[in-house]
């Protein structure tokens, strides 16, 4: 039996007046989605905890089975892995954004306009080396950049300086924990911002940007200090042979740490422009040599955090179109699922529970007929943590080993 995991980021969300008080999901219409949730069994989760408000990454980790609490090495070494950068022991590894602040270093946008591409600042900001530590950056999905310190007595341990909020002052690292390391981890990397800030001021790209009326690319909110740890491998703890299908760099390095194969698919960019049929084709494709296909899409996160309903609700309608050739498969479980909600009237993470379907021909399915928070909520599997979805996964592929005589 194959099992393709389909995660769709940010997916869920709250009542949205304009759609009679219906989520973006329950609005848009998802003939697909809807079918394979008729012919399978559908609930909630909540991906880490009650009442905890996911990360992306933490998300994944707890949907694979991997305890955030235990194995989460932070965003940085997931984001860097992503986009293929090489990490060395000792490396202090980040995610940035590039952002845009005005002369008074108030953060007037934390995605400078949604930048398409962050290769030719990248490549300005690579190689820099402040006292004895080496910076190296690497372009990411749309405006994020990958970046590692390497050098001597390092230390993942500062404060988390991004606010996540536009309007305010960029603040200064601090160390966390008070050790030598860390306070000198804290001020070379200051240092290196302030630099940074400098030469991307004076980049003829970002005058042109702003010429054109566009947001300059003229500051980094870095977060996600982290050192890279070993973990289980997929196959060693299930024993399944997977693949992934992405676009964004957290979810390929995420899927690479735990040993899955990456596969590349033209057109899967990360963002709303994706192909999602393109991925959705693939996946069906790996089928026939991987057990386990992980499929992340990313856009409707996208459209949460723009406060943008009716192009969340469209988007959700090209992911339904795209899963049509889903329908037709046997032997297979599909598993259609968000790792969080990201609700259009926060612009952010919340800690609502998500919807999830499991449709295969073996499954007992339920009354559930669409697939949306408040109808899935009335669904057989209940309430469950995303910790559970892998163990009923791997009952459901009659992979379970008992417990007990």
């Amino acid at each position: 039996m194959k099992t393709f995991l389909i995660i769709c980021d940010g997916l869920g969300d709250r009542p949205i007046a304009q759609f009679d008080s219906q989520t973006p999901l329950e609005a848009a219409y998802t003939p697909n989605l809807d079918k394979l949730a008729e012919g399978g069994v559908t609930g909630v989760m909540h991906t880490v905890d009650i009442g905890v408000r996911p990360g992306s990454d933490t998300a994944h980790l707890a949907l694979f089975g991997y305890d955030p609490n235990v194995y989460y090495p932070g965003r940085g070494p997931l984001e860097v892995a992503g986009i293929g950068m090489e990490i060395k022991p000792g490396d202090i590894c980040f995610r940035a954004n590039m952002a845009t602040v005005d002369d008074d270093m108030i953060v007037k946008d934390r995605r400078a306009g949604r930048i398409g591409d962050a290769s030719p600042f990248a490549e300005k900001l690579n190689g820099i080396k402040i006292d004895g530590v080496e910076f190296l950056a690497g372009a990411g999905t749309g405006h994020r950049l990958g970046l590692i310190m390497r050098g001597p007595g390092l230390s993942p341990q500062l404060t988390d300086v991004d606010s996540k909020k536009v309007g305010v002052k960029a603040r200064k690292f601090e160390s966390a924990d008070k050790s030598r390391e860390a306070k000198f981890t804290a001020e070379v990397l200051n240092k290196f911002l302030e630099q940074a800030h400098l030469k991307l001021n004076k980049m003829e790209l970002n005058r042109e940007r702003v010429s054109q009326g566009k947001l300059p690319a003229n500051y980094l909110l870095v977060r996600g200090a982290g050192i890279f740890r070993e973990v289980p491998s997929f196959y060693d703890k299930y024993g399944l042979k997977a693949a992934c299908v992405a676009g964004g760099g957290l979810y390929k390095g995420i899927a690479g740490i735990l040993g899955m194969d990456v596969v590349a698919v033209e057109g899967a960019t990360g963002k709303p422009d994706t192909d999602i049929k393109a991925k959705i084709n693939k996946a069906i494709e790996l089928g026939k040599e991987y057990n386990f296909v992980f499929v992340h899409i990313k856009g409707a996160d996208t459209m949460g955090e723009d406060g943008d309903p009716e192009g969340k609700k469209k988007f959700i309608e090209k992911i339904d179109e795209a899963m049509a050739p889903m329908l037709n498969l046997t032997d297979s479980l599909v598993v259609v699922t968000a790792d969080h909600s990201t609700p259009c009237v926060l612009k952010n993470h919340s800690a609502d529970d998500v919807p999830v379907l499991i449709s295969g021909e073996s499954v007992r399915h339920d009354d559930v007929k669409q697939f949306g928070e408040r109808p899935c909520a009335k669904g057989r599997l209940g309430h469950i943590r995303g910790s559970h979805l892998m163990p009923i996964i791997i009952d459901l592929m009659g992979l379970a080993k008992m417990f007990g005589a």
